[in-house]
């Protein structure tokens, strides 16, 4: 009897520590990884026409949202496209593809986004026309490397392609622009900045 009521005592004990014991803790969701500003100027190595480049990025004047420029800003999308979740890292994949087709690695203005929580970010990439040496090659490397344009959704990637001014007449240093973004929210404000002066690139 003895031997008995000892072991239901270790039973009952037993089942006191299960129940106590606490949850083991969820693995945290992923995000985006963080940023690191060197200072970097507005262009992926440093050439170019910074001034007239820096205008042309889009800023959220949001608290709430780092931007990183030019090398600091590519440093940021491959790093991006690493991330475990896809609809996280799916914006990236494209604009490291349109990386690719600068002339040694250097050239186009960029700027990267990324929300204090990681779960929003996008990036913009500006290329000045006087910079490019042959367009039907950048035209060709961008049709293999940018996704078609799509606004997105609440959920899912936006992105957009433009260039601007339209029309050759037009007076001044022109632009290629691309942009894309974790959700359709990321690509509003940009796309509405460019919908009424620029057309859609490339075709």
């Amino acid at each position: 009897m003895r031997r008995l009521l000892q072991v239901g005592q270790v039973g009952v004990a037993a089942a006191l520590l299960v129940a106590v014991a606490p949850a083991a803790a969820a693995d945290p969701a992923p995000v985006l990884p963080a940023m690191n500003s060197t200072g970097s100027g507005p262009v992926i190595g440093g050439a170019g026409a910074g001034g007239s480049i820096a205008q042309q990025l889009f800023t959220f004047h949001d608290p709430n949202i780092q931007e990183v420029d030019g090398s600091d800003a590519a440093q940021f999308f491959g790093a991006a496209t690493g991330v475990t979740n896809r609809d996280l890292a799916a914006p990236f994949q494209p604009l490291q593809r349109m990386l690719g087709c600068q002339v040694n690695g250097a050239g186009f203005g960029a700027r990267a986004y990324r929300r204090n929580d990681g779960q929003w970010g996008g990036g913009m990439l500006v290329i000045a026309k006087s910079a490019v040496s042959d367009v039907d090659a950048l035209n060709a490397c961008a049709k293999s490397s940018w996704r078609k344009a799509s606004v997105g959704t609440p959920t899912s990637m936006c992105n957009s392609g433009w260039t601007y001014p339209p029309f050759s007449g037009r007076k001044g240093e022109g632009y290629y622009v691309l942009l894309a973004g974790t959700n359709s929210d990321f690509c509003s404000a940009p796309n509405a900045n460019l919908r009424t002066t620029a057309s859609s690139w490339p075709t």
